[in-house]
């Protein structure tokens, strides 16, 4: 994959759950509930400035503020492994253990009006005209259906420190796919830099935009695959741009790595136009996420150990 040809990817990716919003999970039992309380507002730092104590609208765009999460699809298995391995924990109805909370934020860039508030939106210069052009992103949830030609941009934070990685596979009609790639990090993006925090935003690509192109008649998609390990993996050598990965050696993480997950996305989230705070930690870098700011669009639950290396993977669907 190279960003001349135009070929996504998006990353599956980190965040949590901000105390004090509601999760509408139907007959969600408080072991699950709990779970959100655990990580993501509490690694978060706190806001500076003096805050209100409703969490009805955004100090920076005036929009309401998202009611909570639902419970997106059940409990599932990564797709590349569904081998029992030391690294996950086990999930009964008894007992829901807290794991590791993942979380994406996927962009769908559309051309910028007169009427959109003016500190969300992103100039991009696209590789293919060497123009720039301004545009708004919106917040669309993880089972989106996108058509050809789509561009995109992801957002990406972890609760837990570590260090992310993102491989990116072609899907086709057969089930087959390609040969995987490494698409961050890479030089080019925060040069080289693949460390994780709370409310440090990482946002792929962040110069220009990615377009959905289909490589083959049966392209169906991407299969993105995120890594957050303790340690940097001392297999990968990080190069300028995206490169062409072993793919035994990703076999392995997903033998090793892969655990259940459960996804949850942001109650009337989707279509919602992007944050000055969102803009300014991930396309600017020039500030951290706080606890008064927004939280990501997906959230995801991986039943691993705590402090152990997790893995996540995601079906990215382009429509015929």
């Amino acid at each position: 994959m190279t960003i001349n040809t135009g070929r996504l990817f998006l990353a599956f990716v980190i965040a949590s759950a901000m105390t004090g919003y509601v999760f509408a999970q139907e007959q969600e039992d408080p072991g699950t509930r709990r779970i959100w309380d655990s990580e993501f507002l509490k690694k978060r730092a706190e806001s500076k400035a003096p805050s209100s104590k409703s969490q009805t609208a955004s100090p920076a765009s005036g929009q309401k503020k998202f009611s909570g999460y639902r419970r997106a699809g059940t409990k599932t298995e990564n797709q590349a492994s569904k081998a029992e391995n030391k690294n996950a924990v086990p999930t009964t109805k008894e007992e829901v253990p807290a794991g590791e909370m993942l979380g994406v934020t996927i962009w769908r860039l559309r051309a910028a009006i007169e009427k959109d508030n003016t500190e969300g939106r992103i100039l991009l210069e696209e590789d293919s005209t060497g123009k720039a052009a301004e545009w708004t992103p919106e917040r669309v949830e993880a089972d989106t259906v996108f058509t050809a030609g789509q561009r995109l941009r992801l957002s990406i934070e972890s609760p837990r420190s570590g260090y992310l990685y993102v491989v990116d596979r072609e899907i086709y009609a057969d089930g087959s796919m390609s040969e995987p790639y490494l698409v961050f990090p890479t030089l080019r993006n925060n040069n080289g830099d693949n460390q994780v925090a709370a409310g440090k935003v990482i946002e792929l690509p962040n110069k220009t935009v990615f377009r959905l192109t289909a490589s083959r008649a049966d392209y169906r998609g991407e299969l993105l695959t995120l890594l957050v390990t303790p340690e940097p993996i001392k297999e990968i050598v990080v190069k300028p741009g995206i490169s062409k990965i072993d793919a035994k050696l990703v076999t392995q993480w997903e033998k090793d790595w892969s655990a259940p997950i459960e996804r949850f996305e942001m109650i009337d989230g989707h279509g919602k136009p992007r944050t000055k705070a969102e803009n300014e930690a991930g396309q600017e870098g020039k500030r951290i996420l706080t606890q008064e700011d927004e939280l990501p669009q997906t959230l995801y639950r991986v039943a691993v150990k705590p402090g152990n290396p997790f893995l996540g993977s995601v079906t990215l669907k382009v429509g015929n």
